[in-house]
């Protein structure tokens, strides 16, 4: 199974779904939050789950990718 770990969240579903497996996506926050997030990334991912059409679970979080602010911020 390929490794999507870092990517954000809908690359990562759209290339699991794209070699045949179910996507469960399960949301983790911190407790102070990120300020102006940009950015859903996958922070763990399950190994399939059994059966015909097998379901990987992914957790993933916000992350603030940019960190210098662009110039009118």
């Amino acid at each position: 199974m390929i490794s999507v770990l870092g990517l954000p969240l809908d690359e990562a579903v759209a290339r699991l779904e794209g070699e045949g497996f179910l996507v469960e996506a399960i949301e983790a926050r911190s407790i102070k939050g990120v300020k102006e997030p940009d950015s859903l990334r996958v922070i763990r991912q399950s190994e399939p789950s059994g059966g015909e059409k097998p379901v990987v679970t992914l957790v993933y979080s916000a992350f603030r990718t940019c960190v210098y602010p662009s110039e009118g911020e």
